[in-house]
């Protein structure tokens, strides 16, 4: 599938310019940051503090940088660790894509 292009005319030139729209991907809604972190937490709760830090901070830079799949990824490969356990992880998930957005 081809980029998607737009022709416009830039503001004092006659010239045409085209803007190229980049795929949107499914990332952390930076709006309701505060909620998805008070959510977060209280998940996160059920673990050690040693534990709950070690996924708190990438998890959260993962989900509103690079995206959701990217910290879905995150959050299998610590399952497999053995940081957290299943049940956590959907609760994590869950978390995740209520306070998740295309941008």
């Amino acid at each position: 599938m081809e980029e998607e292009t737009k022709v416009f005319y830039s503001k004092g030139s006659k010239k045409f310019k085209q803007k190229i729209y980049s795929k949107k991907t499914k990332k952390l809604n930076m709006g309701r940051v505060s909620d998805f972190k008070w959510d977060l937490n209280q998940v996160l709760n059920k673990l050690p503090e040693e534990k709950a830090g070690l996924i708190r901070g990438p998890l959260y830079a993962k989900a509103s940088k690079i995206g959701f799949e990217e910290a879905k990824k995150f959050l299998k490969d610590k399952e497999e660790e053995g940081v957290i356990d299943k049940e956590i992880a959907l609760d994590i998930l869950r978390v995740l894509s209520k306070y998740s957005k295309f941008r």
